[in-house]
C-alpha cells in the first residue's frame, strides 16, 4: 500500500462499526472520569481518589483495545476487533512497559544533557541573580537559552529515533503477543528495512501531523461548556486511538 492509501484507509476506519467507536468512546470517557468529576465541581478527596484509580486501570484497557485493533490489522482483518477487557487490560500493561522501557534511555540522556551543556548551571546562576533582584547579563541569558534549547533540540531528536523503535517494538509485540519480540533488535531492524526507512519516516510524519490536526479539533470542541469535553472524549479521542492503531498496523504489514 502507498503511504497515501495507508491513511485513507485508517481514516475510514472506525466508520466500518460504529457501534464499537461508540462504546470505546464511552470506555475513554471512563478513563477520565476524574477530570470530569473536577470539571463539574467534584473535590471530595476520597472520590476522586477512586475516580483517579479508575483512570489509571481503564486507560490500560484502552492502550490494549489499541494494540488489539494494530494485532488484527497486521493478521489481514478489517473490521474493528471485539472488546475482551481482562485481555486489553494485560495487553495494555505489556504495551504500557514496554514503550516505557523504551523511553528510558532518552530520558537518562535528557537529564545527561541538562549537565552537560551547562543548562542546569546557568538556571542555577540566573535563579541566582533573580533572587539577588539584579538582572540577567546579556551573556548569562545566551547561555541559559543556548544551552537549554541545545538540550531540548538534541533530546527532541533522540526522543524520536527511540519512538520509531517503539512502535515497531509495539507491532511486534501485538504480532506475536511475546513481550521479548520487542526487544528483538535485530528483528526491529529487519522490519524497519523491509518497510523501507524512508516510508517509515514519512508516515510518522504524516500520522503526527494528522493527530495534530485532530487533537486541535478536539481542543475546539472540548471548550463548549459542559457537554464539549464529553463529545471530544467520546467521538475525536476514540478515533485518534482506532485511527493510529490502524494506521500503525498498516505501515507494519506493508512490504
Amino acid at each position: 500500500m502507498t503511504i497515501s492509501s495507508i491513511f485513507n484507509d485508517a481514516l475510514k476506519y472506525p466508520f466500518d462499526n460504529v457501534s464499537k467507536w461508540i462504546i470505546f468512546g464511552i470506555i475513554i470517557i471512563i478513563a477520565n472520569i476524574s477530570y470530569l468529576f473536577a470539571m463539574f465541581g467534584v473535590t471530595d478527596g476520597t472520590v476522586q481518589a477512586v475516580a483517579s484509580l479508575i483512570n489509571f486501570i481503564v486507560m490500560f484497557i484502552v492502550v490494549g483495545y489499541s494494540l488489539a485493533i494494530t494485532r488484527d490489522t497486521i493478521h489481514g482483518y478489517d473490521e474493528l476487533p471485539g472488546f475482551d477487557i481482562i485481555k486489553n487490560f494485560i495487553d495494555g500493561i505489556k504495551a504500557a512497559v514496554l514503550s516505557f522501557i523504551y523511553m528510558i534511555i532518552p530520558t537518562i540522556i535528557f537529564f545527561i544533557l541538562l549537565f552537560a551543556t551547562g543548562a542546569v548551571n546557568a538556571f542555577s546562576q540566573a535563579v541566582e541573580v533573580s533572587m539577588a533582584g539584579g538582572a540577567l547579563s546579556s551573556d548569562l541569558a545566551f547561555n541559559l537559552i543556548g544551552s537549554i534549547g541545545l538540550t531540548f533540540i538534541i533530546s527532541l531528536i533522540i526522543y524520536i529515533i527511540f519512538m520509531l523503535f517503539a512502535t515497531i517494538a509495539c507491532c511486534r509485540l501485538a504480532d506475536t503477543g511475546s513481550f521479548s519480540q520487542g526487544f528483538s533488535f535485530s528483528g526491529i531492524m529487519d522490519d524497519i528495512k523491509r518497510i523501507g526507512v524512508g516510508s517509515y519516516i514519512v508516515w510518522w510524519i504524516v500520522l503526527a501531523i494528522i493527530i495534530v490536526i485532530l487533537l486541535l479539533i478536539a481542543m475546539f470542541i472540548a471548550v463548549i461548556p459542559y457537554i464539549g469535553y464529553l463529545i471530544s472524549l467520546l467521538f475525536i479521542s476514540s478515533f485518534v486511538y482506532i485511527f493510529s492503531a490502524r494506521a500503525t498496523g498498516l505501515i507494519y504489514s506493508n512490504n
